[in-house]
This record gives structure tokens, C-alpha cells and sequence, in this order.
């Protein structure tokens, strides 16, 4: 089976993720394309869980060719403009960001996802280089001026999805008020990075109206319901967070009654591999004392909030269903996740 939605034929039975939750089913997959059916299968070639749209909730893929050094802190490595990231991505000729890019892209496809919401550095130019690279991305462009310009901001809207920031600790509060009205009159997404290094204030980051935050690494309990109460959901990446020697605290956000996203963060500390990212949630969550099968509604809860702002329904040229094959009675794993592409009358 190829990993990039050509697969071969096939007939698979096992478990779709509705709601957040496992429901039977059965596809058949033929010219590469998959139609999905409720019914118990005559046959079967695998078993496998599937999930339609699987989105990585967070990346940043520019930095894909960045090889890290151990030891450094997060400041030291992601902190702009000075951060290790920041300094590479600025030394990097055209070739070779959109390099990174497009080998960022096939890896993600390849790994089964349907499609990356990316956290775009370098301006409107940064954008335009992503969008030339993917097809399925959806990119949050980062201005470059320090001071608030209208015209900026509107270059990067013109190309991008919407307006991805770092933090409110990097920025002046009235140039991320001004961008956060700019994107809201556009109808697009604003999202921005919350509590990762340091606890920052929740009621100044809502204000913000973002569609989305991302880490809330060393938010409190008060932070997390807050969240909750404003319907705003907090993408998580266990995997990088780990690398600074944090623990992403998902039971605490569960139980304030957050809804979590999962997502990879960024291309030079980890592959954007979702469903190693899952496996990571997982045995988080248990270590945790909660569910480990509360991955299913992370893993589905990207797609849920980008269909809510069409950008998936109507610009998004296919629709993908990542297919996650299981050990058959032999005990063996017959493939690597995948992702097919979605008959339109099956959707």
C-alpha cells in the first residue's frame, strides 16, 4: 500500500472515530478512493481504525532541515528573534525553505494526516513559499514588523488562513489586539501560543478571541476552565514539550473541561507523525491516572474546529481518510498508517 493515498484495492473491517468515539464499519477501497459503509464486512483484507481528516493540530515546518543540539533551553531554541530556529529560518535562501517545506508536507502526508495547520514565519513571503508547497495545509502566517502594520497584516490574510502569534509575552498588547480585529473583520482563524515557558494571563490572551491556544504547559486550573467557558480548545504537543523537560498537564485540562487538540510543533524536534504523537497522548494520559482512549476525541477535535470555519468543507481540494491498520491473528502490524482519498458520496 502506498503511504501517499494511492493504495491498492482493498476491503477493510474495523472501527471508524465518530464524536470521539469508535464506531464499526467497513471500507472498500477501490482506484484509491474510499468509500466508507456502516455495515459488517463480507470479507476483509486487514482490520484497521479509521479517522476522516485526521489534522496535526500544530507545526511549524519551515525549520524541517534543522538539526538541534541538546541542552538548550526553550528560549535558547524557539524564543524570537534571537531563538536557534529564528536564526536558521532567517539565513535560509528561498531553495531552501521550500525545500524543507515540501519534504515537511510529503512526510506528513506520508505518515497518513490529512492535512497540517502551520504556524508560518516569515510574513506574507513566508506564506506564499508554504501555499506553492501544499496543497492541503492550513497556515497561520506570523507578521515580521514589530510595530502594527495594516498592511502587512493584510498581505498575509490575502495568502494565509489566518494569523498564528507567538505569545503574549513577545508582543505589545496593543499591536496583538489590532492584528486579532484585523483577522476577526476577515472572518479568519487567530490563534496563538499560551503559558509554554511561563504562565501567562489567560483573560488578556481571550480577550484576543482566538479560535484556538496552543501548549498551556504551566496554565492553572482556573486557566484551563476559563478555556473551556469560552468554547476555545488547546492544542497540545507532548512530544516537544517533553524535550524541555515538560509534562503536558492533559488530565488537568480534561477535567476543567477543555477540549484538547494533538499536534507535532515544530519539523526540527519531531516528525509529523500523529499517530506516534497519539501513542505519546496515550501513555501520557495513563501515567496521568486518566483514559487512554480519550486520544480518539484529540485526534478528531482539529477537524471538528476547522470545519467550523469552512476552511476544510469548501477550499481543501480532497478529503482524506487515514487508514491505521491493526495486528492481524498472527500478531503482526501490516503496515504503517496511511491515508486514502474520500468518495465524495461517502462523506
Amino acid at each position: 500500500m502506498n503511504a501517499t493515498g494511492g493504495s491498492a484495492d482493498f476491503t477493510a473491517g474495523g472501527y471508524i472515530v465518530e464524536h470521539g468515539s469508535l464506531e464499526p464499519c467497513t471500507v472498500v477501497c477501490t482506484d484509491g478512493r474510499a468509500e466508507i459503509d456502516r455495515s459488517e464486512p463480507d470479507r476483509c483484507d486487514f482490520n484497521a481504525i479509521f479517522i476522516r481528516d485526521l489534522v496535526n493540530a500544530h507545526t511549524h515546518c519551515g525549520d524541517y532541515g534543522l538539526k538541534v543540539p541538546p541542552g538548550l533551553t526553550l528560549e535558547e531554541l524557539v524564543a524570537p528573534p534571537g531563538g536557534l530556529k529564528h536564526r536558521y529560518l532567517s539565513g535560509l535562501d528561498s531553495k531552501g525553505l521550500e525545500d524543507n517545506i515540501r519534504r515537511f508536507d510529503a512526510a506528513s502526508s506520508g505518515y497518513g494526516s490529512a492535512s497540517f495547520i502551520d504556524f508560518r514565519e516569515g510574513g506574507a513571503e513566508g506564506c506564499m513559499a508554504l501555499r506553492r508547497c501544499s496543497r492541503d495545509v492550513i497556515i497561520l502566517g506570523r507578521p515580521i514588523s514589530k510595530e502594527y502594520d495594516p498592511e502587512e497584516i493584510s498581505d498575509i490574510l490575502s495568502v494565509a488562513d489566518g494569523i498564528g502569534i507567538s505569545s503574549i509575552s513577545d508582543m505589545d498588547p496593543s499591536y496583538l489586539e489590532s492584528v486579532a480585529d484585523d483577522v476577526r473583520r476577515e472572518r479568519k482563524i487567530f490563534a496563538i501560543h499560551a503559558s509554554e515557558r511561563i504562565r501567562e494571563d489567560i483573560d488578556t490572551i481571550l480577550s484576543l478571541d482566538p479560535a484556538f491556544v496552543v501548549h498551556m504547559c504551566e496554565a492553572t486550573d482556573d486557566d484551563m476552565a476559563k478555556c473551556a467557558e469560552a468554547e476555545v480548545p488547546i492544542a497540545i504537543c507532548p512530544t516537544s514539550n517533553a524535550y524541555f523537560g515538560k509534562e503536558t498537564p492533559i488530565i488537568r485540562m480534561l477535567d476543567n473541561g477543555a477540549d484538547v487538540m494533538l499536534g507535532t510543533d515544530n519539523g526540527m524536534l519531531c516528525e509529523p507523525d500523529m499517530i506516534s504523537e497519539a501513542s505519546v497522548f496515550s501513555s501520557l494520559v495513563s501515567n496521568q491516572g486518566g483514559d487512554p482512549g480519550e486520544v480518539w476525541k484529540a485526534l478528531s477535535n482539529a477537524s471538528k474546529l476547522l470545519n467550523r470555519t469552512s476552511r476544510m468543507e469548501y477550499q481543501i481540494s480532497e478529503r482524506y481518510l487515514t487508514v491505521i491498520p491493526q495486528r492481524d491473528k498472527g500478531n503482526t502490524l501490516l503496515s504503517n498508517p496511511f491515508r486514502v482519498k474520500i468518495e465524495r458520496r461517502s462523506e
